[in-house]
């Protein structure tokens, strides 16, 4: 729908546009390490991104304060780098030091394979997105997310033509405290839902986007394209392993 609706707000022929999802190796998670003796009682959830103002992340600090008080299992990990000197990156940890939130986590730089296996969802409180890759990273762990309702977010949670296999997650409205801090307590005490909600992400990351789907369907537009210019074609037919 995201697609298609850009599609339509760049004019271009719907008989001359075709989506092509970006797409993810699941492989990568399939090992991952998982919850570590100091994750008991914690409902862990996790924003892998890098702070900017695009990202609003004093939001996601003020949504998670307000929702640590009603529900203390909740644990923040804010997973990503920042610029030391800036300005934006300093409101934001002059607002930490300003409510002091007990257990919001920053780790700086990472490596999300190290991580994911010990959240039990991500979060995404972006005022502007494209198909954020942090959202499927998530579903290959099997973690279900939280994220506004910016770019595909809403399709990549509630499904695309895929809708038949449910919520993977919560949507909310931009710069809405709130909204996030609602989903991060709905989360934490259903946690037998949110693991459901994970696995169907898994599965529609494993139905639509993974990463040798997204190339097969370049190779395929591309000896297309071939054909149809008459060009001639020697690449080695493509051949996508079924992660299924």
């Amino acid at each position: 729908e995201y697609a298609h609706q850009r599609q339509v707000e760049l004019v271009c022929p719907e008989e001359k546009a075709i989506i092509t999802p970006n797409g993810i190796d699941p492989k990568r998670f399939e090992a991952i390490p998982g919850k570590s003796e100091d994750d008991n009682g914690y409902f862990n959830i996790g924003a892998v991104l890098r702070i900017a103002p695009i990202k609003d992340v004093k939001t996601l600090v003020n949504a998670f304060y307000y929702a640590k008080q009603r529900e203390p299992s909740l644990r923040l990990w804010i997973m990503g780098p920042w610029e030391k000197e800036d300005t934006y990156a300093k409101e934001v940890f002059a607002l930490v030091d300003s409510l002091k939130p007990q257990d919001l986590i920053f780790t700086g730089r990472i490596d999300v394979t190290q991580y994911l296996g010990r959240m039990d969802a991500t979060i995404l409180s972006s005022i502007s997105e494209g198909q954020p890759l942090t959202i499927l990273e998530g579903f290959a762990a099997k973690c279900p997310a939280i994220a506004t309702n910016v770019g595909n977010c809403e399709g990549l949670i509630y499904g695309e033509g895929d809708d038949v296999l449910g919520h993977a997650g919560i949507v909310t409205d931009t710069m809405s405290v709130a909204g996030l801090a609602d989903a991060m307590v709905q989360m934490a005490r259903n946690p037998e839902l949110s693991k459901q909600m994970g696995i169907i992400g898994y599965n529609r990351l494993m139905a639509k986007y993974q990463l040798s789907q997204m190339k097969e369907t370049y190779y395929n537009l591309y000896r297309k394209m071939a054909e149809i210019k008459g060009c001639e074609w020697n690449e080695t037919p493509y051949k996508r392993e079924d992660r299924r």
